[in-house]
C-alpha cells in the first residue's frame, strides 16, 4: 500500500491534493499560540499578550526536541520502508518513542523546578511576571503531550496517512478555541485559562495519534524496542536542522524582546508578539509543503527511484515559488487588518502595522530555505540541513538584530529576518547545485 502511495506518478494537481493535508496541519499547529494570544489580548491585556512571547523560548525547546527526533528518525524509517526493511523500521520507531518519553519527563521536572528564574532570564519584567508564571507553569506541564502530538503527526505522514495528522491538528484547533472560551469567558480564569485550554486540546488530539499507532490501521507498529544508540545519534544528527531552527527561534525571540523593549517597552513586546503570530501562520505553508513531500523523497531515496524524486522536487519548487509571492502580497495588503484582530490599543497597533510592512519582505525568500533544509534531511544529509537552519534562524538573525538597530533604529528589528533569509538563500542554492542534485545520483550509482 505504501509503495503504491509513495511511488506512483503525480501530476501537479494530484501533488497539491496530496500535500494540502500537511499544509493544513502545519497551519492549524501554528494557531495554538496564536489563539492564546487572541483570547489573551481580547480578554486580559497587552501585558498578558507580551508574557506569552516571554514563554515562547521554553516552547521552542520542547518543539525542537520533538521535531528533531520525529523528522530525523522519520526520514530513516522512511528509507528503511523503501528498502522493505519493516522490522528495523518498527524497531526504530518504537525506540525513538520511548526515548522521547524519557526526555519529556526530564524537561518537565527541570522547567518546573527553575521556572521563575528562567522567565526572569528570558526578559520577564515586574509587570509581565504575574502573567508569565501561570502561563509558563501550565505550558511546562504540557511538555509530554505536546511532544507526542508533534511526533505522531509527523509519523502519520511517514506512515502514508496525512489525513490522520490533519485530523489531529484540526480537532486540536477546534478544541483549543472551545476550551479557551470556556476557561477565559465562562470561568474568567484570565491568562491561566488560555494555557489550560491549550493543554486540554493538545492532550486530546495527541491521544488520537497514539490510538492510531496502537490500532491495526497503521503500517508502523510498536514493537519491543532494542537500545540502539547509533541510530539514536543518527536520528538526532539527521533532524538537527529542525532542532536548531526551534532552539534558534527561542534565542532570537529573546533578542527581539530585548531589542524592542529598548524602543517601546512592554507595548513593543506585545506588538512583536502579533507579528510573530502572523509569521508563524504564513511560514506554516512552507513547512506544510516540506513535511508533506519529505516522506515521499525519503521512501524513494531508499527505493532508488530517481524519477519520482525529480518529480517531487519540481512540484515542490513550483508550489514554494507561487505561495511565496501570494503570501508576500497578502501580508503587505492585509497585515494591518490581522493586527487589528489582536489589539484595540492604538499604540500597539501602530507599532505592529509599521513593522509588518518591512517584515513581510522575508516571505519572498523563507520558503526556499525551509524546503532546502527539509530536503537534505529527507535524503539523510543532516550536515547541510543543519547548516542551512543554523544560518537562517540563528547566525544571520542574531547578527542582524544586534547590528541593524544600532544603525537604523527600530526598522532594523523588522528587517532582521528578511535580510537573514536573503543571506541564507545564497547558501541554500549553492548547496543544492553542488550536493542536492547529485547526492542521490551518487547513491544510485553505488548501489547499481
Amino acid at each position: 500500500m505504501m509503495e503504491e502511495l509513495f511511488s506512483k506518478k503525480q501530476n501537479y494537481v494530484q501533488f497539491i491534493k496530496y500535500v494540502t493535508p500537511s499544509i493544513a496541519t502545519m497551519i492549524f499547529l501554528s494557531f495554538y499560540t496564536t489563539i492564546d494570544g487572541f483570547f489573551v489580548s481580547r480578554f486580559v491585556n497587552s501585558n498578558a499578550l507580551a508574557s506569552i512571547n516571554i514563554v515562547i523560548p521554553l516552547t521552542c525547546i520542547v518543539f525542537g526536541i520533538a521535531v528533531m527526533l520525529a523528522t530525523g528518525s522519520g526520514a530513516l524509517v522512511g528509507i528503511k520502508l523503501g528498502e522493505k526493511n519493516e522490522d528495523d523500521a518498527n524497531g526504530l520507531f518504537s525506540f525513538i518513542s520511548l526515548t522521547l518519553l524519557g526526555i519529556g519527563i526530564v524537561l518537565t521536572l527541570v522547567f518546573l523546578l527553575f521556572l521563575k528564574p528562567i522567565l526572569i532570564m528570558l526578559g520577564a519584567t515586574d509587570q509581565l511576571l504575574p502573567y508569565a508564571i501561570p502561563y509558563g507553569f501550565v505550558t511546562v506541564l504540557m511538555t509530554i503531550p505536546m511532544m507526542f502530538k508533534l511526533y505522531f503527526e509527523y509519523y502519520a505522514r511517514v506512515d502514508g496517512s496525512p489525513k490522520i495528522a490533519l485530523l489531529m491538528s484540526s480537532l486540536g484547533l477546534v478544541l483549543n478555541i472551545v476550551f479557551n472560551s470556556i476557561f477565559m469567558i465562562v470561568f474568567d480564569f484570565g491568562i491561566l485559562g488560555a494555557a489550560l485550554g491549550t493543554f486540554v486540546a493538545i492532550s486530546i488530539s495527541g491521544s488520537i495519534g497514539l490510538a492510531y499507532f496502537l490500532s491495526n490501521k497503521s503500517n508502523l507498529r510498536f514493537t519491543k524496542p532494542g537500545i540502539n544508540i547509533k541510530e539514536l545519534f543518527h536520528s538526532c544528527y539527521n533532524g538537527s536542522s529542525e532542532m536548531f531552527t526551534e532552539l534558534s527561534t527561542g534565542i532570537t525571540t529573546f533578542l527581539f524582546n530585548k531589542s524592542i523593549l529598548v524602543f517601546y517597552g512592554e507595548d513593543g513586546v506585545a506588538a512583536l508578539s502579533i507579528i510573530i503570530y502572523i509569521y508563524y501562520f504564513f511560514i506554516a505553508v512552507y513547512f506544510g509543503v516540506t513535511v508533506g513531500v519529505t516522506p515521499i523523497i525519503s521512501y524513494n531515496f531508499g527505493a532508488k527511484n530517481l524519477e519520482k524524486i525529480k518529480e517531487s522536487l519540481q512540484h515542490s519548487f513550483r508550489t514554494i515559488g507561487v505561495s511565496s509571492v501570494l503570501i508576500f502580497l497578502f501580508s503587505i495588503s492585509c497585515g494591518k487588518y490581522i493586527i487589528g484582530l489582536f489589539t484595540q490599543d492604538t499604540f500597539v497597533y501602530n507599532i505592529a502595522s509599521d513593522g509588518i510592512k518591512l517584515f513581510s519582505f522575508g516571505f519572498l525568500i523563507i520558503g526556499i530555505n525551509v524546503f532546502m533544509s527539509g530536503y537534505f534531511t529527507s535524503i539523510g544529509n543532516g550536515t547541510i540541513s543543519a547548516t542551512i537552519s543554523i544560518l537562517r534562524s540563528l547566525v544571520f538573525v542574531c547578527a542582524t538584530i544586534i547590528i541593524l538597530p544600532y544603525f537604523i533604529g527600530v526598522n532594523g528589528i523588522w528587517l532582521a529576518v528578511p535580510i537573514a533569509e536573503l543571506l541564507t538563500v545564497f547558501f541554500s542554492v549553492l548547496f543544492y547545485l553542488k550536493k542536492g542534485r547529485i547526492i542521490f545520483k551518487e547513491s544510485l550509482c553505488e548501489n547499481a
